[in-house]
């Protein structure tokens, strides 16, 4: 498991030790029943605090990648669910797990001046720098059910250009080489539908709607996209989603 931890990079430790893990877990590297080095074997591998080891060591476990035996240690989990090619699943994986259909009506596909301070912070831009706006409507079963407007960073500005009427996230694995693996900052909170959102979503002006934001990066910690999803309130009767 030899591998260097960047004390200055911004990413926190304890993620790219958890990072690291995950990455050789889904890669084979470390297979079903393999013994993981203990966490003070860790600490000096990385020369990180007992702390930092026993957070990514939590956060592994509770995401099912590792199971810890009292008295033995930590073992790599036999759950097909560490095998997935992605850790975070799309709205379009979603969808299809629960046998549904799924059509995408895009809105915008174009490059655009980033206006949010989450998009400033999170992909390290200065004033005036433009990032990928793709917005797009999910349908289930013929039923308007999210608003999704994507922002990636600008060098993937050729994006708009592929379909984007299926998984984004098999564009970014199957052209790009980038693997979404862990959400970071999220947001939701409950808003109510503008007269744009109730046209896009079929509702009636004012309806509450569900509104998330997120963070997604890469095996490496490096950032891939923000998304803003704008949910219609009532999806539960139509699909589960999932925050």
């Amino acid at each position: 498991m030899a591998a260097t931890i960047e004390k200055t990079n911004a990413i926190p430790l304890y993620q790219q030790l958890k990072n690291k893990i995950k990455r050789e877990i889904r890669t084979g590297l470390l297979k079903a029943g393999d013994r993981l080095p203990s966490e003070i074997q860790m600490q000096k591998d990385y020369g990180l605090s007992r702390v930092t080891v026993r957070n990514a060591m939590a956060e592994l476990e509770s995401e099912g990648y590792v199971i810890k035996v009292q008295g033995k240690g930590s073992f790599v989990s036999g759950s097909d669910i560490t095998r997935l090619p992605i850790g975070v699943t799309s709205f379009t994986e979603d969808v299809k797990m629960q046998g549904l259909q799924l059509e995408t009506k895009v809105i915008k596909a174009d490059l655009e001046v980033a206006k949010s301070d989450l998009d400033h912070e999170f992909f390290n831009l200065k004033e005036g720098d433009k990032i990928v706006v793709l917005k797009r409507v999910r349908v289930v079963n013929g039923t308007p059910v999210c608003i999704e407007e994507n922002h990636l960073p600008e060098q993937l500005a050729d994006i708009v250009n592929e379909d984007l009427t299926g998984s984004l996230y098999d564009i970014l694995m199957k052209k790009y080489d980038m693997v979404p693996v862990n959400k970071g900052r999220r947001s939701v909170k409950i808003s109510f539908a503008d007269q744009e959102i109730a046209d896009l979503l079929e509702l009636s002006l004012g309806t509450p709607v569900i509104n998330t934001e997120m963070c997604v990066f890469d095996v490496n910690g490096e950032p891939i996209h923000t998304v803003q999803d704008i949910v219609r309130g009532d999806n539960d009767r139509i699909f589960k989603w999932y925050v």
